[in-house]
This record gives structure tokens, C-alpha cells and sequence, in this order.
């Protein structure tokens, strides 16, 4: 076997890994269950448009994606700010098979972004460091990607119209929402959601309790930009207030937990609050934490 198929075998073989957990991390989101407002075993959440089904065809029909971009981090010979913008394309083709499969329905957009940066941040890591990667390496990576694209494009905003719902709350409120994210290194994620998922494992603790009590630690700190669009900033802030009571509380960890989630559940339904946002960023430690699980150090 030559060189350059043998390296062309690697980058199928690593893409595909990487991909699997990406459809991994999706569909432990979905499952984590009771989630106020978001959609769950037990309900549809805040939507009326769509299920838990619709988001096992959504992650089913993104898995090729991600693991092509996976590939492109790892075979691209490229900047990495050349790459961001090669997997922006792919993005774009993304979404349009979301759409297609979930007859309208956003399912996963904001994923298709931030998971997909992770995606071509691990094939490119992985490739440079010899099949190994860190944190470190990881966060290194999505900021010479994206951060100074995004940082200027939030930039642009003020001198245009607004194109999407975090483009109006950042005029109309100031908040960056997934893209703010982006550009300071995703420190919800590493700072917030990675550390208590592994201090529940280290503790084993049952799992589906880790991911709930991870996503409240987000519900009360994140900036969620889909509970701006759907309300405004004061609603936010109830949100994280009850978060915070929450945890303070004992959290996903205390004995009528479940009975809690599922009042909170009715309530954020009757109100119409979907921290879809928070539902993100704790896909997105899932996956971190899958992908430093099979090649961290």
C-alpha cells in the first residue's frame, strides 16, 4: 500500500469515528430526560413541531455531514481559517438535508455550526498530533478556525440587517449568542459543562442525572439566545434565577429531582421557554467528552 492511500484510509477511518460520535452526542441530548421545555422521552417540550422521533432522523441524516468535515479537518492542507470557511459550505449543505428529511423542521442548525467546527477541529488535531488529543489542542484549533471570522462578521451586524435570530438579538440586546461562543473558545462548554460531566462520571453517578445536572449548570450561566427570541432578556434572567434555585437545591441529584423537572417542564411549556441554546452546548460536551475519551491523553 502507498503512502498517500494509506493516509487517505486513515482520514476515512478517523472521519468515520468522529462522525459516529457526533450522532452519538446529538442523541444523548434528545434522550436526557425530563428537560424543561426541550424535547425529551417524556414530551415535546415548548414545540409543536417536532419530537424525539424527528430528532433521531435529523441526527441520522447529519451523520455523513459531520463525518465529512471530520475528513476535511483531517486531509485539507490548508489554513485553518481556510478550513472554517470550507466547512461553512458543507454546513450549508447540511442543513439543507435537515430540512429535507425533517419536512421544515430546525432541528439541529445551531449544531450543524458548533459541532461541526469540533468535527474538522478534531480530523485536523488528530492529524498534527499524531493521533492524540487534549483540550488544549482542541480549543487552540476552533479559535485560529473561527475567531477572528466571527469576530468581525458580529461586527458587520450593526451596519445591516439582521439575517438570523441571534443576528436580531445582538442588535436589539447585545448578546453574541452560538457565535459569541465561537469566537471566545466555547468557555460554556470547557469551563462549565465538560467539568461537571466528569466529576459525575468520576463519581458514577447514573448518567442521564450527569447530563441533567449539566445542562442546569448552562441553564445558569448561558446567555440563551433562543429563550431571547422567543421572550427578551428579563425572561433570561428567570431562567437562570431558577436554575440557580435548582442546584442550590441539590439539582439532577436530589431525591425528587425528577418530580421537579417535571413541573418545571409543565411551566416552561405553559410560558413557552425552550433553552435551546443550553440543549446545544450540552451536545457539545457530550462530544468533546466522547472524542477525549477514545483519543485524549
Amino acid at each position: 500500500m502507498g503512502e498517500t492511500q494509506l493516509k487517505s484510509t486513515t482520514a476515512e477511518s478517523v472521519a468515520e469515528e468522529i462522525g459516529i460520535r457526533a450522532r452519538q452526542a446529538l442523541l444523548e441530548e434528545v434522550y436526557t430526560t425530563p428537560k424543561p421545555g426541550l424535547v425529551d422521552f417524556y414530551s415535546q417540550g415548548a414545540h409543536d413541531d417536532m419530537n424525539h422521533l424527528t430528532f433521531r432522523i435529523s441526527a441520522e441524516t447529519l451523520l455523513p455531514y459531520f463525518t465529512y468535515m471530520a475528513e476535511q479537518g483531517f486531509t485539507l492542507l490548508c489554513t485553518p481559517k481556510e478550513l472554517f470557511r470550507a466547512i461553512r459550505r458543507t454546513g450549508i449543505w447540511a442543513e439543507k438535508a435537515m430540512y429535507r428529511a425533517t419536512c421544515g423542521v430546525n432541528t439541529h442548525k445551531g449544531l450543524i455550526f458548533t459541532i461541526g467546527i469540533f468535527c474538522a477541529a478534531a480530523g485536523r488535531c488528530l492529524r498534527e498530533g499524531e493521533g492524540r488529543l487534549t483540550v488544549e489542542s482542541l480549543v487552540q484549533m476552533e479559535q485560529e478556525m473561527a475567531a477572528d471570522i466571527l469576530k468581525k462578521e458580529m461586527a458587520a451586524v450593526s451596519g445591516r440587517e439582521a439575517e438570523s435570530h441571534g443576528e436580531k438579538n445582538l442588535k436589539q440586546y447585545g448578546t453574541t449568542g452560538v457565535r459569541g461562543e465561537a469566537a471566545r473558545g466555547y468557555p460554556a462548554v470547557f469551563r462549565l459543562a465538560l467539568p461537571v460531566l466528569k466529576k459525575g462520571l468520576e463519581e458514577k453517578k447514573d448518567w442521564n442525572t450527569i447530563k441533567l445536572q449539566t445542562l442546569f449548570i448552562l441553564m445558569s450561566e448561558v446567555e440563551d439566545s433562543n429563550v431571547i427570541s422567543r421572550h427578551n432578556p428579563d425572561t433570561l434572567r428567570e431562567v437562570q434565577n431558577e436554575a440557580k434555585r435548582f442546584l442550590a437545591e441539590g439539582g439532577a441529584y436530589q431525591e425528587n429531582a425528577v418530580e421537579k423537572l417535571c413541573r418545571m417542564d409543565r411551566d416552561y411549556i405553559r410560558r413557552n421557554i425552550s433553552p435551546g441554546g443550553c440543549a446545544d452546548l450540552l451536545a457539545a460536551a457530550i462530544f468533546l467528552a466522547l472524542l477525549l475519551e477514545r483519543w485524549g491523553r
